[in-house]
Order: structure tokens, then sequence, then C-alpha cells
């Protein structure tokens, strides 16, 4: 079955975009100008290209899997023209809605593209992601594919960095966790699993820890969570699931 990413986006002018096309699952893939004809735009552009010059306030993604509505959103990027990430977006699975406002506005100018990450939800091991924004402005996700009962270090998705080397000396401010597994994070027992992702310093004591969602939510697209803790070089972000 095939599965395509929805991303409606709103400009500071007033101007409406559509993009759309289908996604590899388990893989980031560019979403660019919906090809089908319908909507009186360019087709098949990516987002800088297709709108040149205006400045991206609000956006959000949908997933949709054919006949079927285990298609889930795992995370949303803004890449910018130096291939860093300058932005995210909020996203669900068939039934959520919304048009969330970003948390910055990004200017559009060619070389900048949004990347869709999407997963099928199901009762195994999946990705897990985690998308962040820095007091700073400094905006970067890690993810990590699960292990049954296993630690795995979550890295960027970008770089291939650590949390700690990624975001040294950052604030983080907030962020969304998403993991599509069909019974969560850790559902067979305290003893295997750790039913968030966390944070820890090099001394191994915990910084933060993340609640995730399975990122095909009704109505609502994955919120941005409002929470605060310092980065610094050693720390690791860790991801521990079990089925």
């Amino acid at each position: 079955m095939a599965t395509n990413a929805s991303v409606i986006l709103k400009f500071s002018d007033g101007t409406v975009g559509y993009l759309r096309n289908a996604v590899t699952l388990d893989a980031a893939t560019e979403v660019k100008t919906d090809a089908s004809g319908i909507l009186n735009q360019a087709p098949s552009l990516s987002v800088g290209q297709a709108f040149q010059g205006k400045t991206l306030t609000h956006a959000g993604v949908k997933i949709q899997t054919d006949t079927s509505t285990t298609g889930a959103f795992g995370y949303a990027s803004i890449v910018g023209v130096a291939g860093n990430i300058i932005g995210a977006i909020q996203g669900s699975g068939t039934n959520g809605q919304g048009l969330p406002r970003l948390k910055r506005s990004i200017p559009m100018m060619t070389g900048v593209k949004i990347n869709v990450f999407a997963q099928a939800v199901a009762d195994s091991v999946q990705y897990a992601s985690l998308a962040v924004y820095c007091a700073s402005g400094k905006v970067d996700i890690f993810q990590g594919l699960a292990v049954d009962a296993t630690d795995v270090s979550m890295v960027s998705v970008i770089s291939g960095s650590t949390i700690g080397e990624a975001l040294v000396n950052q604030q983080v401010v907030c962020y969304y966790a998403t993991y599509s597994a069909t019974n969560g994070l850790a559902d067979t027992g305290v003893a295997d699993g750790i039913n968030a992702l966390y944070l820890e310093d090099a001394q191994g004591q915990l910084k933060a820890m993340m609640f995730t969602t399975k990122g095909n939510a009704d109505p609502d697209m994955v919120q941005w969570i409002e929470d605060s803790f310092p980065v610094r070089q050693n720390d690791t972000l860790t991801l521990r699931a079990n089925v």
C-alpha cells in the first residue's frame, strides 16, 4: 500500500500552498508541490522554489496510507540551503486536523525543502523521533531504531551526532516525540523497557524524560511540549523499548 504526505502551508502575506507526494516509509522523503494539476500552482517543486520570497508562518502535515489508517507521522523538518534543519512542523495520521503556527517564521528561498518521516503503526519495534527547539533558535531532530529490551542511542538525523555533540551548551525549550508502535514504547513490563525517551549526563544522572505519541492521533496533530532543560557536551539521549 502506498503512503503519501500532505502539507498545508500558510505565509505571512496570506498565501496558501499545498505539498503532496508519495513517501517512503521509515525514511525521510522530500514533499513537493502537488502534481495532480487540480490546484493553481506549479507542480513538483521544492517549497523554497515554489514560494520564493515569502515567509512561512503556519504548516501542518497529514500522513495517509491507501485504504488504511496505519500511516503515522514521525517528524517533518524544514531544511535550509546549507542542509541544516531550520524548522520543524507538527503532523498527524489520517484523522488529525489543524494548521499550527510555526515556532518561528521561515523565509523561503531556492534550496529550502520540507522532509517528512512516516511509518506504519504496527506491534513491533519502531523508530523513535525527537524534534527540539532551543532558546537560541537552533533546531534539531534526533532518531533511533528501537531494539527490543536494549539501550539505543538517538542521534541527529542530519549530522549523526549525539544530542550532547549537536546541542552543546544549548537550552531546549520545547519538543515533540513520536513512536508508532501499536502498544506503545514499553508495554511488556518495567524490567525490559523505559516508557519515555531519556536524557542523561556523563555520570548517568537523569536530566529530562519525554513521553512519546503514536503519530496518528485523532483529532489533534502532535503537540509541542513546553519543557526546558540544558544540554551539555557528554549528554546522551536513549531509547529503550520492548514489544
